[in-house]
């Protein structure tokens, strides 16, 4: 569930819990304002009623009724108790008439107020029903309200907090694509206000600004370290390369050997690290048309003697129509090589195809094989520097030629992916097209 959701849901839940106290508390209030007004109207029915109220030869009841009825309200009730119980009533009494008493009360269906008079006691009292139905309007009304403002306070919640979340949002995705394109260089955008989010930006770009220093310098150390290193392993290597045409002794030739096969793979992970380096950075990579099915064929064409040493089919599918694309084609080519050598490296026997589609925008190259695929948990590593999964028929590589793809594949706006597919591992390597060859 994402946080604007629990927001507004914590949001709604609140305004519920307040609408309902609300509610609760307008009913309870008007119940008290409408018993109270009921109760003044039976203290002035008792104040009119008492001078009616006649003793006389000791009997107990109300005199000249005639005149006293008109001034009461139509479902006015007038109970007059002597000693011995219920002496005279006016009105639709309830059946049985409540035990009198001073002060109000509820009983029957009736709200009473008693007070006491010569010889016995008068209730006044009116049918609650009048109030009840006040009461049940009232229910209806927030039954009705209650869901409307609900939904309202739901939705008016879920605007406001998109509202608020809109700069999260915004970093996020620049976060994001700052990540991809790994321009740790470019700081994030600061929102307008300077709230919480506007400091918590500012920590973020300091963050960014150390991760890119570290990055730059450890991209300096390896470029400079390539560099001077490759130097002494030419020079190392053409010693060898003379040592070996002068020495006769056998012994002594298969240690040069050795040495020299050493020196060649030392200068190989040099040439490819100085190649990763220059292909994250950028650096001497052109900006030119690449026509991607004539670069696919060569490619494929150039490896071809290795497959079949091996004993493994290769298998080209390329489109008829040239898909272009721009970039380096040196560093395009690479890219590919790269993969249709680590295809070659990792299928002991079988076949290996390389498809070149267009999907949409981008051009997908994807190089399957029969490899026996890759171990789940290597699949998130697979592209990091050095990183070897831990395979059945694996030969000694560097571990930077999927390294080395990914940073190509960045440089050009494009991305690479691992999986396995239904016969063995697949590789995939997206790239944007020119905007002429996408119709």
């Amino acid at each position: 569930m994402s946080l604007r959701l629990r927001l507004t849901l914590f949001y709604t839940l609140l305004v519920a819990g307040v609408l309902l106290l609300a509610g609760l508390g307008l009913r309870l209030g008007l119940a008290r304002i409408l018993q109270a007004e009921l109760d003044q109207r039976l203290q002035e029915a008792l104040v009119l009623a008492q001078p009616w109220v006649n003793s006389d030869n000791g009997r107990l009841g109300f005199s000249q009724e005639g005149e006293l009825l008109p001034k009461l309200p139509p479902d006015m009730v007038l109970l007059l108790y002597g000693p011995k119980g219920l002496a005279e009533g006016l009105g639709r009494a309830p059946h049985p008439p409540p035990a009198p008493r001073v002060g109000c009360f509820a009983a029957t269906g009736f709200r009473f107020c008693g007070t006491r008079v010569d010889g016995g006691m008068l209730l006044a009292g009116r049918l609650l029903a009048g109030l009840e139905a006040s009461l049940r309007a009232l229910e209806r009304v927030l039954f009705w309200v209650f869901p409307a403002a609900l939904g309202l306070a739901l939705a008016l919640g879920y605007f406001l907090v998109g509202r608020a979340l809109r700069p999260v949002r915004t970093l996020t995705l620049a976060a994001r694509e700052r990540a991809q394109s790994r321009s740790w260089n470019r700081p994030l955008p600061l929102p307008v206000a300077r709230d919480e989010l506007f400091t918590l930006s500012q920590a973020f770009n300091a963050l960014l600004a150390s991760l890119g220093q570290l990055i730059e310098n450890e991209r300096r150390f390896t470029q400079d370290a390539a560099h001077e290193l490759r130097t002494p392993l030419t020079v190392l290597l053409g010693r060898l390369e003379q040592a070996q045409e002068k020495n006769h002794d056998p012994q002594v030739a298969q240690a040069l050997d050795s040495a020299y096969r050493s020196t060649q793979r030392l200068l190989a992970l040099v040439e490819k690290l100085l190649q990763l380096v220059r292909a994250e950075a950028g650096q001497g990579l052109a900006r030119e048309r690449v026509a991607l099915n004539e670069l696919a064929a060569e490619v494929a064409e150039d490896l071809l003697p290795l497959f079949e040493a091996k004993g493994l089919a290769l298998r080209v599918s390329l489109p008829e129509r040239p898909l272009l694309a721009t970039g380096d084609r040196l560093a395009l080519g690479l890219a590919l090589r790269n993969l249709l050598e680590n295809a070659l490296k990792f299928t002991p026997a079988g076949e290996v195809w390389v498809t070149l589609r267009q999907l949409g925008a981008e051009a997908l190259v994807e190089v399957e094989d029969t490899g026996g695929g890759i171990p789940e948990a290597a699949l998130p590593h697979l592209f990091e520097r050095f990183y070897q999964a831990q395979v059945e028929h694996r030969r000694s590589g560097s571990g930077l030629g999927l390294a080395l793809v990914a940073a190509i594949a960045r440089w050009h706006g494009g991305r690479v992916e691992a999986a396995n597919g239904p016969r063995g591992a697949r590789f995939r390597l997206w790239l944007p097209m020119q905007a002429s060859t996408t119709h």
